[in-house]
């Protein structure tokens, strides 16, 4: 029997360490049974979401979305294999808009399933800030909570994951839906790939692959490290050498195992009073209900540093390095 897996994300759930592994190894892959398709310029399957308006020029296909993902289909539809695809793009509010299409094209596999990885939202919160602030100034922590809770999305993303899983039901049933919850995946046996490779049924570990940046792709920078920089060159995007020196600067006045939250006590505590609730209520549903599914409620566990933590002395270290890292770069 034929079988179509769509890995739809979420964001910052290891993804682009799954895409990356899955695409270095899709030749051990296909041995075992599951078809990862390899695009030229990426190796996530980004191009294949449909109705992305703003979808980078590097991500489109020779052939379209819905041209590549029929290919897809002829190809591998009707065989013994499994093919897998995967892009946290596909749970982009406005793409899940259009996730029936996406559907009824890959109708003709026997079996369909759309695997989802969740963790608690201010941890999504905080890794979906450090992202953003890679291209542009991010809103200031205090804005991001607000809007969140608000709309109960950021950036175009769902953050009551209740609100992702309506867009789902109607279109897939519960049976074809997989959550899994992030944490749970990186404890696992050969961590969120191991948990990967052993739900596909395949016998294979990924101590038998070929290892992709350390089996760890696309690491976030600290995220009060991010947060200071982003202070220092607001309104413009902060440089890379300046996430440095403020991340230099943390562990300096820190110490070299400081685990920050980007969130004041506050504003946590804001954010698990209003998504306690609403994770729970996830907990119910029966695509969650199958496989026992459950987000833990918040709790800091790990967390040394708050935003309000940061002291005195370590902004007038951050101002220093900034002011050297600028008679530096005139410099040169």
């Amino acid at each position: 029997m034929s079988k179509v897996v769509l890995h739809i994300g979420g964001h910052k759930t290891a993804t682009t360490t799954i895409q990356d592994m899955f695409h270095a190894n899709a030749d051990i892959l296909a041995e075992h049974g599951v078809i990862y398709p390899r695009f030229e310029r990426q190796t996530g399957h980004h191009g294949l979401v449909i109705n992305w308006k703003k979808m980078p020029k590097i991500y489109r296909l020779p052939e379209g979305d819905i041209g590549t993902l029929k290919a897809l289909v002829e190809a591998h539809a009707g065989t013994d294999n499994t093919l897998f695809l995967s892009s946290e793009e596909f749970s982009r509010d406005r793409c899940l808009v259009d996730i029936a299409k996406i559907r009824e094209i890959l109708e003709p596999f026997d079996e369909i399933e759309v695997i989802c990885v969740l963790r608690p939202q201010w941890q999504f919160l905080q890794s979906a800030y450090v992202e953003v602030a890679r291209g542009r100034c991010p809103p200031r922590p205090g804005k991001v909570v607000e809007q969140a809770i608000e709309t109960s999305l950021y950036e175009g993303l769902w953050v009551d994951y209740n609100r992702l899983i309506a867009r789902l039901d109607g279109v897939f049933s519960p049976e074809e839906i997989t959550l899994f919850s992030f944490w749970s995946c990186r404890e696992y046996p050969g961590g969120i790939v191991g948990k990967f490779l052993d739900h596909l049924g395949l016998d294979l570990k990924p101590s038998q692959m070929e290892t992709v940046n350390g089996g760890n792709s696309n690491v976030s920078p600290l995220t009060l490290a991010s947060y200071a920089a982003n202070i220092v060159a607001e309104p413009e995007p902060a440089p890379m050498w300046l996430v440095n020196k403020t991340t230099h600067a943390l562990r300096q006045e820190i110490g070299g195992s400081v685990r920050p939250c980007l969130f004041t006590r506050a504003e946590f505590a804001l954010l698990k009073e209003h998504f306690d609730p609403l994770n729970a209520e996830l907990a119910q549903h029966p695509a969650a209900q199958r496989n026992g599914f459950r987000l833990a409620p918040f709790a800091p566990h790990g967390v040394n540093l708050f935003r309000e933590d940061l002291t005195t002395a370590f902004w007038v270290r951050v101002a220093r390095m900034g002011f050297q890292g600028m008679l530096k770069a005139r410099k040169t």
